[in-house]
């Protein structure tokens, strides 16, 4: 089955397309690409056209990988003034056996008469089930009964937050197949089986924005958007050193330790300043300047987790852009101690974590249609078998290897 997904951040937008192969319970990466963003700032859309154009970027160089063209995608949405709520559903059976469309039909009755004209719904997780009489069960597809009660928790988010991405994604081509926030998609790429009895936090450190979030035994319950993010340290640079915003940001990813004390004294480069003076930075230096900034970061992000939530933390994921940086595992220990886990992309073709909550999304959805009974693929494998498609190119040479071995 092939899914794809969109996540259109402030600084990048990232596109993944994944075959699942269910059976192993395997995700392989088909395509991704990541082109920079224009037109958004904060997750909101602030030019449409040249936001549609990094978009048909990005679809151009994901249609060049793999031979035909991505019209379906799952998107993630900005997570500002998210809404959990948790209600009660209920419906009948008409065979006396739960099914999938049992279980959709008491989620959508439930969400038809509890949510407000002005948000949208963005994930609906289950709690628990009732059939007849026998509660809190996990997965009622195939159990005999003809009451069917579900306990389930809705997050929502304003409609004028959603309707834009919407409109331009269906003006770029791109029929959107669901839904899904940073902070969710994240905890999926990030899972472990003992997250399900814990209370944790998901942490995503952008350019321009950090989503901090509270999970209770795999749902989440909590979040909050801090208004700063990862491009502070281009501005700190900048301003010592009056290197342009390129320059900087290429000195934050290609030199920069965010742990000074591993960083090298006598490493070193030299660039031209705005004004046409050569200056020299060390490793050492721009580090400490580094490191700095993104302790104030990691200590805003742990005085919102304290005002989300007084329940103790058991683990804390970090993921983002800036997270790739060597020495930031350290970094995280240092401040919260070693409940710290940092997301480790390290599939085949999205070797970045840049790319956690546009992977994790997919993850999401796979099990969101588990939970609901249905097995269907948003494009049809045929499409691999087209001659010109590298995946199908990949394929071939692996068989050819295989039999001449």
């Amino acid at each position: 089955m092939i899914y794809a997904s969109i996540d259109i951040g402030s600084d990048t937008t990232k596109m993944v397309v994944v075959r699942y192969l269910k059976e192993e319970n395997s995700y392989d990466v088909l395509a991704s690409t990541s082109v920079r963003t224009v037109g958004v700032k904060k997750g909101v859309i602030t030019d449409k056209a040249m936001a549609k154009k990094s978009i048909l970027l990005g679809l151009s160089e994901i249609e060049k990988q793999l031979g035909f063209k991505l019209n379906k995608a799952i998107i993630n949405i900005p997570s500002y003034d998210l809404e959990v709520t948790i209600h009660n559903g209920l419906t009948y059976t008409d065979d006396g056996v739960i099914d999938g469309k049992d279980i959709s039909k008491c989620f959508k009755d439930t969400i038809k008469d509890n949510i407000k004209e002005d948000r949208e719904v963005i994930t609906v997780f289950p709690i628990d089930f009732t059939v007849d009489d026998e509660d809190k069960v996990r997965s009622p597809i195939g159990m005999k009964g003809y009451k069917l009660e579900c306990r389930i928790l809705i997050s929502t988010v304003p409609k004028e937050l959603v309707y834009p991405y919407l409109d331009l994604l269906d003006e770029c081509g791109v029929e959107v197949v669901d839904l899904c926030v940073g902070p969710v998609a994240d905890y999926y790429q990030a899972y472990q089986e003992d997250f399900k009895n814990k209370v944790g936090a998901v942490v995503n450190i952008g350019e321009s924005k950090i989503e901090v979030s509270v999970f209770n035994k795999g749902l989440l319950v909590k979040a909050s958007t801090l208004p700063i993010g990862s491009r502070m340290i281009d501005h700190d640079i900048k301003y010592i050193y009056g290197f342009d915003r390129m320059t900087c940001r290429n000195l934050k990813e290609s030199l920069a330790f965010a742990t000074s004390g591993y960083a090298s004294s006598t490493e070193s480069i030299e660039y031209e300043s705005l004004e046409g003076e050569k200056k020299k930075i060390t490793q050492l230096e721009l580090s400490q300047i580094v490191e700095a900034r993104l302790e104030e970061l990691l200590k805003n992000v742990k005085k919102s987790l304290k005002n989300l939530t007084n329940r103790e933390i058991s683990y804390i994921i970090v993921t983002g852009g800036i997270s790739n940086i060597p020495g930031f595992n350290f970094l995280l220990e240092s401040i919260y101690g070693d409940i710290t886990r940092m997301i480790n992309m390290n599939a085949m073709g999205v070797r970045s974590n840049i790319y956690s909550s546009s992977y994790g999304a997919i993850k999401y959805y796979v099990d969101k249609l588990a939970i609901r009974g249905i097995n269907e693929s948003m494009y049809d494998e045929d499409l691999l078998k087209n001659k010109d498609n590298t995946y199908g190119n990949m394929i071939d040479v692996m068989q050819s290897f295989m039999d001449n071995d």
